[in-house]
């Protein structure tokens, strides 16, 4: 990461490697997913309409996954971007199933954070990694450039009654939204980015970054991997505790990001 790097990320809330992952990896990670389909039981699997969506945590069940979010690759970079010395805070697979894979609104990561788990401040960092080829109509990531220096925005009426209950975050009908008329704001001063990449690329995105994806249908895949990085000073603190598949207790600093 050099300074124009940092500076285009700090600009823009997220930043994209093509292809950092090899073929050959992507493989071993795809094929990875079928140990969770065959292991219904498992609190940390999530379904929807008797469909994956979400398995938080999978390196506790995977030592493949648990490879995965130590690689220096993603934590060089995760380093750089927030200055600070990271653990893993967050870490699950999104799969979009061919025709049945549902979207996700227009959302911050943060507000779940900071509201649900007592983290102070933003200073973290996610990594998407793409399993598929993706073209838009598979449901790809999508992003409004600088949207993530509004802070925590207006949620929609309806998240707000919804505020204190630590049960509704995890699929399609999300607590906490953007308000239509933010992102509108932001889309017609900044754009919308559809994030059509290889299998094997990478975005680190900011948890204020506005981002949203449209269902799958298409009759192929759409996987991805997501793993937030969090300071190792920025400890959650609320006493209303997630699981800790959603919200780690490990705070173990990770190899690869003690040289700042």
């Amino acid at each position: 990461m050099n300074k124009t790097q940092i500076e285009s990320y700090n600009e823009n809330g997220y930043f994209v490697v093509d292809k950092m992952f090899t073929l050959d990896e992507v493989k071993k990670y795809k094929n990875e997913v079928s140990y969770f389909e065959n292991s219904k039981n498992l609190s940390n699997v999530i379904y929807e309409d008797n469909k994956i969506r979400s398995v938080f945590a999978p390196h506790l069940h995977s030592k493949i996954y648990a490879d995965l979010y130590k690689d220096p690759r993603l934590l060089k970079i995760s380093q750089k971007l927030v200055n600070e010395h990271l653990y893993l805070y967050q870490y699950k697979l999104n799969l979009k199933e061919p025709f049945l894979g549902k979207w996700w609104e227009w959302h911050q990561d943060y507000p779940y954070w900071h509201i649900d788990d007592g983290v102070a401040n933003p200073d973290m960092i996610s990594a998407m990694i793409y399993l598929d080829d993706t073209k838009s109509f598979q449901g790809p990531l999508m992003v409004i450039p600088s949207s993530h220096k509004e802070g925590i925005a207006k949620f929609k009426d309806k998240d707000i009654a919804n505020k204190n209950d630590l049960s509704n975050s995890l699929g399609s009908n999300l607590k906490f939204t953007v308000d239509d008329s933010i992102v509108k704001e932001y889309s017609d001063k900044n754009g919308i980015k559809v994030l059509e990449l290889k299998a094997g690329s990478v975005i680190f995105f900011h948890p204020n970054l506005f981002h949203a994806s449209i269902g799958n249908l298409s009759p192929y895949d759409r996987d991805t991997i997501i793993v937030t990085y969090n300071s190792i000073n920025n400890l959650p603190v609320s006493e209303k505790k997630r699981p800790d598949y959603i919200c780690s207790r490990d705070y173990s600093v990770l190899t690869g990001s003690h040289n700042l």
